[in-house]
């Protein structure tokens, strides 16, 4: 497999590619090593959002995600909503901001070998350090791989997402496997789908006295968004998306135990201004630091302790196929 890797620009920041002949994938360091291409060459198609009118700029610590470019694929670390840092010890009552801190921090490029991209970003609010390698494991897969140092000598907890926001075409579909009975809402009842954790039948639920299609998204002129969670006691391994009218289809695949979580964010013109799914693997349940200490579902790194996990991406159409990808049309 031919790999390259290069020095590039992305709406003017430095970026570096990691490019093979099927994959074409850009990073952003100064961005929070945001991801801001996932470029599937054979088919031509583009899986993350691009910022659309929105001007791509340096963001100060502590902003409020909402208020940016909102592309890409970003991580969310050491939590999500923000919040107050809830470990008992020096450290606990700390201000953690929207969206986490390392997404609004510049990366560092250590050294992996010629076939592969890996960042460092240091932590502000707490002494930690999150590393992120990024390899092709085939032509068609993205491997990624986490390191998290807590530089500490106390123990740290924390939530991981991953924040990749992928383009799926107003008909797109989102797959779950077969053995996930129903999802919960993890957002306020303003939002429209009753108090948090409200169960919802997985994929055709009753919403309103009427049926919904979950794994459905929706055109952007809704202007709607919603985020539902699989329930923490279902453990899952996977999840797919279907961008359609295309035949693309993409692949998320992990180790449950490393991370046991998986929330959904469905984005139909409410922030973005095209149809996005966002696919959210997580170490804690839910978007909250705090919450998940509360409900005992959160990760712990020890002091001066190194913890990891794996993530996968493959990417395809409808030629190459999984066993899950049927085509709906």
């Amino acid at each position: 497999m031919n790999v390259i890797v290069s020095e590039s620009i992305w709406h003017g920041q430095p970026a570096w590619g990691l490019e093979n002949d099927a994959l074409n994938v850009q990073v952003v360091p100064g961005l929070g090593a945001k991801l801001a291409s996932l470029y599937n060459k054979r088919s031509g198609h583009e899986w993350l959002v691009g910022p659309g009118e929105r001007p791509v700029r340096e963001i100060p610590y502590g902003a409020r995600f909402a208020d940016y470019d909102l592309s890409g694929w970003d991580e969310m670390f050491p939590t999500i909503v923000g919040c107050e840092y809830p470990l008992p010890g020096p450290q606990q009552g700390k201000g953690l901001p929207d969206h986490g801190e390392v997404w609004a921090l510049p990366w560092q490029r250590e050294e992996a070998g010629a076939e592969a991209l890996r960042f460092v970003a240091r932590g502000v609010a707490l002494d930690y350090r999150l590393a992120r390698t990024l390899r092709f494991t085939d032509e068609t897969t993205l491997g990624m791989h986490y390191d998290l140092y807590n530089d500490s000598a106390e123990p740290l907890a924390y939530l991981w997402a991953a924040h990749p926001q992928f383009l799926t075409g107003d008909k797109g579909r989102i797959v779950l496997p077969a053995h996930v009975p129903a999802v919960q809402n993890v957002l306020t009842a303003d939002w429209g789908w009753g108090e948090p954790e409200t169960s919802y039948a997985w994929p055709l639920a009753e919403r309103d006295g009427r049926p919904q299609h979950l794994d459905r998204v929706g055109p952007p002129r809704l202007k709607t968004a919603h985020k539902f969670f699989v329930p923490a006691d279902v453990p899952v391994s996977w999840v797919g998306l279907h961008s359609q009218p295309s035949s693309n289809w993409l692949c998320l695949s992990w180790n449950a135990v490393q991370i046991p979580y998986l929330g959904v964010w469905v984005d139909q013109g409410f922030l973005s201004q095209a149809s996005v799914v966002a696919l959210e693997p997580m170490t804690g349940f839910y978007d909250s630091l705090a919450m998940a200490w509360a409900k005992q579902k959160v990760a712990i790194v020890g002091p001066r302790e190194r913890t990891s996990w794996e993530l996968t991406v493959a990417l395809g159409t409808a030629d190459e196929a999984p066993p899950w990808f049927m085509p709906q049309r």
